[in-house]
């Protein structure tokens, strides 16, 4: 059964494939497997494989950077189809070696050329920002079938006691419980709270009510389990897992045969929002509590240690977990802001994500209206579609086409390149309490154009291995070097719609970059796309380039395709190689852009 409905879900995947990994289940398996747990659309989830030969054992690196933290993501993925096998031991070991060698800086032999700008991209980032705050690895393991067992994951559990890495393994199972349970509109369960310990009236409060307890930490799994597991979590607190060594602590207490009754006094306890809940006595005087649709705000840390350790403890004679208990605050609310506010004050000490607090924003909401009338889902939730069976090219994340927005509206593609949630969280007050009437239409234009770009480095797949390796760093310069070489773009949505004139302005911009490229390389010894594309360097180079007259050229080619898709504009390519070899020269011979 379980098998059966991954393979509808890899059918639909492949649909969104480049042509060369549409065949087999292998790579449609991988991008499932990212697209579940992170929250990244399919073609960013492409753009980030670096599976094929020289992969070093690792499927996908995703890098997530904020303002406050650097999370490194690697995907080792296997697909059996005898249900029998499931991931090897030496594989694990593998993997995570060559992981520790790369976060280490150790040379690593025998990459391919995608692995090798994805390595230099780490250690850049290192680099840049180690000294204070250095990132945190994140190691997913993802097989279709069973997960391993202790035995073949010891390598694992050495690598997390170094610090700062997360080894996660996830089955067919595991992927197919974040989508179901995100999926389903309400999750009902009941728990038994503890009876001698504090317990506080659930009179309303306006809008607001909610009561304070103590549960067991099997109940507060139960919880975290029935709810989805890290579904259960807010974005908030999913994203910051902190680190191993107070996972380690809380582990320690709660298994310790001594101290475990001392939890409660030692743990800050968890707090829950829900849409409804309601309580009954039993015959033991403890609270029966009906909750429905929970969600973990503060306390996640401790949730995930606790249910970590249940699993380790499952079959041990000595489960310490059942005198285990904590303080739990259960808030009934359906007020967003209120909610927000909470997250906010229990949260003090973590990073909060600007997409979660501006989800109900007015001029989002007349955003997500005016996308819907023109048959696009614009995504404000994670996942928040995924129920509803769409077609994923009609689903628009927010943060992704506000990273579009500001590359072709606010000429900083550098920017947006850095960081999806620190560009949304930098300027989305700006952007949407002062933009008035055109900003759907022209965050509709950007998402159109971000889309076309990375269908055609889909397109262009197999020819990344072969010098084109930067289109998977190049999107959002495109997106902004398409703006500048035809202004009229940007407040034409018919153009975007011209799938003939994109095709060309998509083509004029692959050369143009080559070209500055080709430049770059022999001007700095230690050259890399990732720093090229995330320099204001970049986006200077394409103003000083794009004169006047190198506007005209390419609106005279447009105009001539979109007459005669054949005719011969060699003339007119011959003058903008020109201008581009003389905004080139002009670059190399003037002072550094600041």
């Amino acid at each position: 059964m379980i098998q059966s409905v991954i393979k509808a879900h890899l059918n639909n995947i492949r649909t969104y494939l480049p042509e060369s990994k549409k065949t087999g289940d292998s790579f449609a398996f991988l991008i499932f497997a990212i697209t579940s747990l992170l929250d990244i659309t399919i073609n960013e989830a492409i753009s980030c494989s670096t599976d094929g030969s020289g992969d070093r054992s690792i499927d996908a690196i995703y890098i997530d950077e904020t303002e406050d933290n650097i999370i490194v993501h690697f995907f080792q993925s296997k697909h059996r189809d005898n249900l029998k096998k499931g991931l090897k031991k030496n594989d694990i070991d593998l993997t995570l070696k060559n992981i520790y060698d790369i976060c280490q800086g150790i040379e690593v032999k025998n990459q391919s050329e995608i692995m090798r700008n994805r390595i230099n991209e780490i250690r850049e980032i290192i680099k840049e920002r180690g000294r204070v705050k250095m990132p945190q690895w994140r190691i997913h393991f993802v097989v279709n079938t069973q997960k391993p067992d202790t035995s073949q994951t010891e390598s694992a559990k050495r690598l997390e006691e170094k610090g700062n890495y997360f080894v996660f393994f996830y089955d067919g199972n595991d992927l197919l419980q974040t989508i179901d349970k995100s999926s389903q509109k309400d999750s009902k369960l009941g728990i038994t709270t503890y009876k001698d310990i504090l317990y506080i009236s659930d009179k309303k409060l306006g809008d607001i009510k909610g009561i304070v307890t103590t549960v067991s930490a099997l109940e507060l799994i139960r919880i975290y389990d029935a709810a989805g597991r890290d579904k259960a979590l807010s974005r908030n607190i999913r994203y910051f897992l902190g680190n191993n060594k107070i996972n380690k602590t809380i582990k320690e207490t709660a298994s310790s045969t001594e101290d475990s009754k001392y939890f409660w006094f030692f743990n800050n306890g968890v707090t829950i929002v829900c849409d409804k809940f309601s309580h009954t006595d039993d015959a033991m005087g403890n609270k029966l509590i009906h909750i429905t649709n929970p969600k973990i705000i503060n306390g996640g840390q401790t949730t995930k240690s606790l249910y970590h350790l249940y699993d380790e403890l499952r079959s041990s004679p000595q489960n310490t977990l059942q005198d285990v208990y904590l303080l739990l605050r259960l808030y009934e609310t359906d007020n967003d802001d209120l909610i927000d506010k909470i997250t906010v004050g229990t949260n003090s000490q973590n990073p909060i994500f600007e997409r979660d607090l501006k989800a109900n924003h007015r001029v989002q909401l007349l955003v997500k209206r005016y996308f819907l009338e023109r048959g696009y889902y614009y995504e404000t939730h994670r996942k928040e579609y995924i129920a509803k069976n769409i077609d994923n090219n009609k689903i628009v994340n927010n943060e992704r086409v506000f990273q579009a927005y500001v590359s072709l509206y606010k000429d900083i593609p550098h920017e947006a390149k850095s960081s999806k949630s620190k560009i949304f969280e930098r300027y989305f007050d700006d952007i949407f309490d002062g933009n008035g009437a055109n900003l759907p239409q022209q965050l509709l234009i950007s998402h159109k154009l971000l889309t076309f770009i990375e269908e055609q480095a889909k397109e262009r797949y197999g020819e990344q291995k072969n010098g084109d390796e930067f289109l998977n760093h190049a999107e959002l310069a495109l997106v902004y070097i398409a703006g500048m070489i035809c202004p009229r773009l940007k407040d034409d949505d018919g153009i975007v719609d011209e799938h003939m004139s994109l095709k060309n302005i998509y083509n004029i911009g692959v050369s143009l970059l080559r070209t500055i490229i080709e430049c770059e390389k022999k001007r700095d010894a230690d050259y890399s796309h990732n720093k090229l594309f995330k320099s204001i360097n970049i986006t200077n180079t394409v103003k000083k380039i794009t004169t006047v007259e190198f506007v005209s050229k390419v609106d005279q080619i447009l105009t001539l395709k979109q007459d005669n898709p054949n005719a011969d504009t060699t003339a007119l390519q011959r003058e903008i190689d020109r201008l581009v070899t003389e905004g080139r020269s002009s670059r190399s011979q003037g002072n550094e852009y600041s």
